[in-house]
């Protein structure tokens, strides 16, 4: 690669870059992002500003076909989790040195949006992203763990903030994820009540509904299985060991929607922490249960919870708005 590839360009250190703003003309390389196809890098821009903090910018699409607009108003919220996923991937890599095929698992994820900051407009949004590593870990010099806190401004406006911690493993499988062995699909349930208009982007399952899926302990409330589908194009856009985190995020709002029919959610604040793995071979159950009213609000809070093989996986504390 010469001096002069634009993708190069892209990732000199700031002394070498000027301080022009951040450019949205291009995409990240997909291998810094950790995703196979390129129409689902939302990253576009990074630089380094200290020895800890970074910015970043993202484009998100006014027509993304999974993070489709909510209520055909605000950009779906769940783009901001991808992009702190995708961030803290390239600046793992770019910044503290994380090999490619290193194993990197996120163990906690928490956003809050401000929803007049996500209102559609005629042009895709550009989001700037303000990082700071607040719980940089190492062993024998080598990354073992990594806390980001970020600030998403669009334009000039703040838009939300967000956290998430990653943590850094053994070397990572190239043939994970390609031999088979999963599940029978559950029934899906019907499309409109988790959001959806295609029942193959349904995460969650009609209980019961698969073999081996009535085992296993459920949390209180209303309960699904999950739907562990390594086809879909979005949701496991690269094969993997586990279950990505954003399958788990999306039935965690795909499971307030239900919570919440018939009124259509906006999820405005999300706190996740992930405590085990989620086996691709094994059934996991989802449930949802909602939470007393703190205030006067509209907004709904549930807690999401995932089990598998009596193990509590997953949980998450997920504040919405209804909106119609």
């Amino acid at each position: 690669m010469s001096p002069t590839d634009p993708i190069t360009t892209l990732s000199l250190p700031p002394d070498a870059r000027g301080e022009a703003d951040l450019a949205f003309v291009r995409t990240a390389p997909r291998h810094l992002v950790a995703r196979s196809a390129v129409a689902e890098v939302l990253i576009t821009d990074w630089r380094q500003l200290g020895p800890d903090t970074f910015r970043l910018g993202a484009q998100w699409p006014r027509g993304h076909h999974f993070y489709a607009p909510i209520a055909g108003t605000w950009y779906d919220p769940l783009l901001a989790a991808e992009s702190l996923r995708q961030a803290s991937v390239l600046i793992g890599q770019t910044y503290y040195g994380v090999p490619a095929d290193q194993h990197v698992t996120i163990t906690e994820l928490e956003f809050e949006v401000i929803p007049g900051a996500l209102l559609l407009g005629a042009r895709p949004a550009e989001m700037r992203l303000e990082f700071a590593a607040t719980d940089v870990r190492r062993r024998r010099g080598a990354l073992t763990a990594l806390t980001l806190e970020a600030d998403l401004l669009r334009g000039g406006d703040f838009a939300g903030a967000g956290r998430l911690t990653l943590q850094v493993s053994d070397l990572r499988d190239p043939a994970a994820g390609e031999g088979g062995g999963y599940p029978p699909l559950p029934d899906p349930v019907p499309p409109a009540i988790v959001g959806r208009l295609d029942e193959h982007d349904v995460v969650l399952g009609v209980p019961g509904s698969s073999a081996g899926s009535g085992s296993g302990r459920r949390g209180p409330g209303l309960a699904w299985d999950l739907r562990i589908d390594p086809g879909h194009p979005v949701l496991f856009d690269h094969p993997t060991t586990d279950v990505p985190g954003m399958v788990l995020l999306e039935a965690a709002r795909q499971a307030v929607q239900a919570a919440c029919a018939p009124y259509r959610v906006l999820p405005v604040e999300l706190r996740s922490a992930f405590h085990h793995p989620v086996a691709l071979a094994t059934p996991c159950h989802i449930s949802a249960t909602r939470l007393p009213a703190q205030d006067a609000s509209e907004d709904a809070a549930l807690r999401v919870t995932a089990w598998q093989s009596d193990r509590l996986a997953f949980d998450s504390l997920v504040v919405a708005s209804l909106c119609g």
